[in-house]
């Protein structure tokens, strides 16, 4: 044996790669999901009326 690991040997294979970070994560700003009127965050930025306290969005 010439002491070399050949090709499929598991000393010489190495383990996959870690997956990238995924790219996006949280707005920067999160303002225009919060209720004017309380403070609450709402669930999304398209509401028309606050979950909390019913006020209009402004």
């Amino acid at each position: 044996m010439s002491g070399t690991a050949r090709p499929g040997d598991p000393d010489r294979e190495t383990a996959d790669p870690a997956p990238a970070e995924p790219e996006g994560g949280d707005p920067a700003c999160w303002l225009e999901m919060v209720c004017a009127d309380c403070g609450a965050m709402q669930d999304t930025a398209e509401f028309t009326r606050c979950a909390r306290c019913g006020a209009p969005r402004e």
